[in-house]
């Protein structure tokens, strides 16, 4: 089974950890089907914004600016009881646009999740063949999965409040 840790580093868009973790876990098993060595990762999910996500984009991938989601995998360190690791960086800010609502959202930050694992397994998006059949496989792991409420309400009470005009 594998270990999941979830790190908040933004609290604009708040996310259910629980929730989190369950399709996380879910999708390592469908990830796992394919890649035996994604059932023992310990995996940490960090959920940032644009502004944190833009330095982790250049260092770790080189490009500039923000992006969706992030996939980091480490070998094993010598003595350390974690074994192989992973980290998958989920920009929740992004999720929330791209998605438009709240479902929407929820459906965009799923996505982005299972994105990482299929990543996890080795496969590349370098290719519009390779983005096509990734897209089809993570599509298909949701479906077994189901996408659960991943925001939690109050980050939608908080958007209707701001939305609101004061006068």
């Amino acid at each position: 089974m594998n270990r999941i840790r979830i790190h908040h580093r933004q609290r604009q868009h708040p996310v259910d950890a629980a929730a989190l973790r369950v399709l996380a876990r879910a999708l390592l098993q469908c990830a796992a089907r394919l890649e035996a060595s994604c059932a023992g990762l310990t995996v940490d999910l960090v959920l940032v914004d644009d502004a944190a996500c833009a330095p982790i984009n250049r260092a770790a991938v080189g490009h500039e600016g923000p992006t969706d989601v992030i996939t980091l995998r480490y070998a094993a360190i010598p003595g350390d009881t974690d074994g192989e690791t992973a980290e998958i960086i989920l920009n929740a800010a992004c999720a929330w646009r791209q998605g438009g609502d709240r479902a929407g959202a929820d459906r965009e930050l799923a996505l982005y999740l299972a994105h990482a694992c299929d990543h996890l397994c080795g496969f590349d998006d370098q290719t519009p063949s390779a983005r096509r059949a990734m897209r089809r496989r993570e599509w298909r792991w949701l479906a077994r999965t189901g996408v659960p409420a991943l925001f939690t309400e109050e980050d939608g009470a908080r958007r209707a409040r701001r939305a609101t005009p004061r006068g």
